[in-house]
């Protein structure tokens, strides 16, 4: 067991009522690059902020805590870099881990909310089943993205037991629906869909796009380089670009934008392709004659989860070319709330959240075509981008903000469920929104548990 360090709890919300103690857990956690890791560390920092306190069941070594009030253990049998045994060993570890965690410090957990749990290996959901009636644990579960494979699938039905099921999309609620209640063998299995927003306040001051003479405009796609994310559709869309702009007159002629690829030094690489993927990418850029390199053609930029805001400043579009279906998209929502124009592939749920779409085709350079004929009048007439950009900021803020849309209706749901169960909050059905006595609770200690 690693060194515990003892940290002040987050300030109480005044208009909060008794605090809560939120065990969230997932694979991974920043500085661990993802959709999902970005969306727990403003979550986890937004619960904080209210007075609650937060404990990040995770696997990620160095694992980063976004603020006081929140606390980050881990466990070498959730860390994705190294294999995972779906035993009975392992399970048997990890319900002992669990049962340490929960009931830590003299101020017990009660309600764990599981995040993609349904990857991987079914035994830190399973662990937690076994440890419910004993703990008497409320028990949710986010679906943030679903492998329609049979081991996926056989995965993902461990989970159906739990208490409540929520999914980031209608898209991802319909997949889902249809693999629970065939494992759960209830036609009746409800799967919620709960847009998980994002933290506006990060990214709504930064400027509109202007144009700059003498600067070249900057195409920015913000994923991990994996191949379904589409980076080399972006590059070939980039040559297009270029090639576009040579057979204009007058200033147009001079246009030049560049492709800037976020290059996560750590990332989740579920199926081990980055290396490898990124070699080809080079080998790209070199065939279609662009030049790579900071200030160039096609630039690698390394990014982690507090170097977003700046690269969103720095774009002028963001485009977003994905092969398959995506779940949501958390990228494109914060390059909108920046006030960027998106132009992503109508795949999956990308299309809830707003942005511009275009056809889907496997074949990599009709796609590429498609998207340099959307983002050709975005980077030629700049009021048209900047229109774009301040329409996508204002749908993001009225539709997507994480406090509203996810962290509000998130704790009632939390409220009701610890009212309606077993233990200490049964029978209290107070509400965030209500101002009762806060009751006293310890400072919560910060520490890193290592096994």
């Amino acid at each position: 067991m690693g060194q515990q360090q003892a940290e002040s709890g987050g300030a109480v919300d005044a208009q909060q009522g008794q605090r809560l103690h939120i065990g969230l857990v997932h694979w991974s956690f920043p500085p661990v690059v993802g959709g999902v890791e970005t969306h727990l560390w403003d979550y986890s920092k937004a619960l904080a902020g209210r007075g609650h306190k937060v404990t990040v069941f995770t696997g990620s070594v160095g694992a980063h805590r976004p603020c006081d009030g929140v606390r980050v253990i881990r466990h070498k049998l959730l860390d994705l870099s190294v294999g995972h045994e779906d035993n009975e060993e392992t399970l048997k570890e990890l319900r002992e881990w669990f049962r340490s965690g929960l009931t830590a410090s003299g101020d017990p957990i009660r309600l764990v909310h599981g995040h993609n749990l349904h990857h991987f290996s079914s035994a830190p959901a399973r662990a937690l089943k076994a440890l419910q009636g004993d703990l008497n644990l409320v028990l949710l579960h986010t679906y943030h993205s679903i492998w329609r494979t049979d081991e996926g699938e056989r995965i993902a039905r461990e989970c159906a037991v739990w208490d409540v099921h929520h999914a980031v999309s209608d898209f991802l609620v319909k997949e889902c629906r249809e693999v629970l209640r065939q494992g759960a063998k209830r036609t009746d299995l409800e799967v919620e869909r709960t847009y998980l927003g994002v933290d506006t306040r990060q990214y709504e001051s930064i400027p509109e796009v202007e144009e700059e003479p003498g600067r070249h405009p900057v195409v920015l796609l913000p994923a991990r380089l994996i191949p379904n994310k589409g980076a080399d559709v972006a590059i070939l869309m980039l040559k297009l670009l270029v090639e576009r702009a040579k057979g204009c007159k007058g200033k147009l002629a001079l246009l030049r934008p560049r492709l800037v690829l976020t290059d996560p030094f750590e990332t989740v690489d579920f199926h081990g392709e980055r290396g490898q993927f990124r070699g080809k990418l080079s080998k790209l850029v070199e065939v279609c004659e662009l030049s790579e390199g900071p200030g160039q053609d096609v630039e690698f930029r390394p990014a982690g989860i507090e170097d977003m805001r700046k690269l969103y400043q720095e774009a002028t579009v963001v485009v977003y070319p994905s092969r398959f279906d995506e779940p949501m998209g958390l990228a494109p929502l914060e390059a909108m709330c920046a006030a960027r124009p998106v132009v992503a592939t109508g795949v999956g749920g990308l299309g809830e959240g707003g942005s511009a779409l275009v056809t889907p085709d496997q074949d990599a350079e009709k796609l590429a075509s498609r998207l340099a004929d959307e983002l050709w009048p975005l980077l030629t007439e700049p009021s048209l981008a900047r229109k774009a950009g301040y329409m996508a900021r204002e749908h993001v803020r009225d539709r997507f903000d994480l406090e509203e849309v996810y962290v509000d209706p998130m704790l009632d749901e939390y409220w009701t469920l610890l009212a309606t169960g077993p233990g200490p909050y049964k029978g209290d059905t107070r509400q965030p929104s209500g101002s009762p006595e806060t009751l006293a609770s310890p400072s919560l200690s910060t520490s890193t548990v290592s096994r």
